[in-house]
C-alpha cells in the first residue's frame, strides 16, 4: 500500500469508537492483538465481524494477531485469521518462535506485521525475512530500560531505508500527541494509536474555541 502520507491505524476492536474516527478521514487501518481485544470486550470469535465492520468504516488495512506457543502453531492460527479475510496483515511477535512463522507465511504471500519489537537488531531481522511491518513498542521500551527509545524507534527506520528494504516502521505503545509528531517528522511512515489518543491528535480545545467564535461571528452576519 505506497503512499507518501502518514499512514495512521487505530489500536481498538470498539466499533462506536472506531467508526466515529475513520469517518473523519484520518485513519488507514485497524490493529488489534489479545490484550486490545480483552480491554474492549471481544473474543477471537468476534473478529469476523470485526473485520466486516472495520472495512466497511474505511480501514484499508486490518491487522490481527496470531498466537501459539511455537512456530506451528503461529502458522495455523493464522491461516484461521487468513480464512476470515485473504487480506488480512497477520501480526507475529517478534520471538524466535514468530520469526519461524514469519519467514514460512511471508514464502506464502501473506502480509506480516511482527510485533512487540524492542531493539534495532530486531529490525535487520525482519528487513531480512521482508515482513510488511515493524511495530516497535515507543512507550514500552521507554518503560524497559531504553536510554532513548525514540532514536531506537528512527533507526530502525534509518536500517529500512539504507538496506532498501521495502519493511515499514509502524510505530506502537505511543502514548502523546507530540510523540505522535517527533515520529512523523523524523520519517517514520506509520504509527498506531488508541482511540483516545487519535482523538488527541485530530483536536485541540483552542481549535474547538476559534471555530465557536467563528460560528458566533457568522450568526452576527447573516
Amino acid at each position: 500500500m505506497p503512499s507518501t502520507r502518514p499512514l495512521i491505524f487505530i489500536d481498538s476492536a470498539d466499533r462506536e469508537k472506531v467508526e466515529s474516527l475513520f469517518s473523519t478521514g484520518a485513519f488507514v487501518g485497524l490493529t488489534t492483538n489479545p490484550t486490545i481485544l480483552e480491554r474492549d470486550g471481544a473474543r477471537i470469535a468476534d473478529l469476523p465481524v470485526i473485520n466486516a465492520w472495520a472495512r466497511a468504516a474505511g480501514a484499508l488495512e486490518v491487522c490481527f494477531q496470531t498466537w501459539g506457543a511455537d512456530a506451528v502453531a503461529l502458522r495455523t492460527n493464522a491461516a484461521r485469521l487468513l480464512d476470515i479475510d485473504a487480506r488480512t496483515v497477520i501480526k507475529v511477535p517478534a520471538t524466535a518462535a514468530g520469526f519461524e512463522a514469519a519467514e514460512h507465511l511471508i514464502d506464502q504471500g501473506v502480509a506480516l506485521l511482527l510485533t512487540a519489537v524492542f531493539r534495532p537488531s530486531q529490525m535487520v531481522a525482519a528487513c531480512a525475512v521482508g515482513a510488511r511491518y515493524v511495530a516497535p513498542y515507543l512507550g514500552r521500551m521507554a518503560d524497559t530500560g531504553s536510554s532513548d527509545a525514540m532514536a531506537d524507534v528512527v533507526a530502525m527506520h534509518r536500517i529500512a531505508e539504507q538496506s532498501g528494504s521495502s519493511t515499514r516502521v509502524l510505530a506502537a505503545s505511543v502514548r502523546r500527541a507530540d510523540d505522535v509528531a517527533d515520529l512523523v517528522a523524523a520519517g517514520i511512515p506509520a504509527v498506531t494509536l488508541s482511540p483516545a489518543l487519535a482523538w488527541d491528535v485530530l483536536c485541540d480545545d483552542r481549535a474547538e474555541q476559534a471555530a465557536e467564535v467563528f460560528d458566533q461571528t457568522v450568526d452576527r452576519l447573516l
